[in-house]
């Protein structure tokens, strides 16, 4: 984590190199894009959050999501988006605070080739389906589903690893896999080339958004953060940030949607445990 933060340390603190680094709240981001290209869309928020808290803003990710977990217990962050089965399990094990949560349905978008598509699933045998990272809810989502008609990940299909969603489309857009696997937000922040190119295949049902959640170090000033995150949207910078993706604002997390999670969270523990 920290190399690719200090490979962005101008960029997400201008005009800020004077200030205490203990002053400095320190906000973690999923890596579910390329660092460059997940800390400039995330610039709008760290400006406003900036202003509306009155204290400097660094922003940070990580290389994959079992560093970002890692990270985040490690204490790395103070206020974090994370997947929503990490920030329950966050939550359950090491006392984070879920605030909030985008308000667009979040859920596994399959895609494919516009110039080659796929007719029926049964194609995808013996061929790649490009995933972002094994630990991501959607791509948990994703297999599951296969796995309900009939296809077993290593028998039936074998799934291709790259680092975001931007490289599992150009995955797919250039035919070295059949199919890929991306959130809906991701699709709207593909490149316009590979957007042009792909086309959706199966859209599967909705699963809980992003999740924002708070260090226990930090409990007091929680609903401080929750408040300046829902506000976010009703704001300029808020405008531009929102208007790049399909996340349309942020709401509090419910405690149901919160339990609803915790089988996702005891899948993402095993694996966690079973990677190298």
């Amino acid at each position: 984590m920290r190399s690719i933060a200090a490979l962005f340390f101008l960029v997400c603190h201008v005009g800020f190199a004077l200030a205490a680094p203990d002053a400095a709240l320190r906000v973690g981001i999923l890596p579910t894009l390329s660092a460059k290209v997940l800390l400039t869309n995330y610039q709008p928020l760290r400006v406003y959050l900036e202003r509306e808290l009155q204290r400097p803003v660094e922003m940070f990710t990580s290389t994959d999501f079992k560093r970002f977990h890692h990270d985040t217990l490690a204490g790395d962050f103070d206020l974090l988006v994370t997947a929503p089965h990490l920030a329950r399990l966050s939550q359950l094990e090491a006392g984070f605070l879920p605030v909030a949560t985008y308000l667009a349905a979040n859920r596994a978008v399959l895609i494919m080739a516009k110039n080659k598509p796929v007719k029926q699933l049964e194609e995808l045998r013996g061929r790649n389906l490009a995933i972002f990272d094994p630990l991501g809810l959607i791509v948990l989502q994703s297999q599951q589903w296969l796995q309900d008609r009939g296809f077993e990940l290593g028998r039936d299909y074998r799934a291709a690893l790259f680092p975001s969603h931007n490289s599992v489309g150009f995955s797919v857009q250039q035919g070295e896999s059949l199919m890929g696997v991306v959130s809906p937000a991701g699709v709207l922040q593909l490149p316009p080339d590979t957007r042009e190119q792909i086309q959706i295949f199966a859209e599967l049902p909705q699963v809980p958004a992003l999740i924002w959640i708070v260090h226990p170090r930090l409990k007091q000033q929680a609903d401080r953060f929750q408040a300046a995150l829902i506000r976010f949207a009703e704001t300029p910078e808020g405008a531009q940030f929102y208007s790049g993706n399909a996340y349309k604002g942020m709401r509090p997390v419910t405690p149901e949607e919160l339990r609803s999670l915790d089988r996702s969270a005891r899948e993402v523990k095993r694996l966690i445990q079973g990677l190298p």
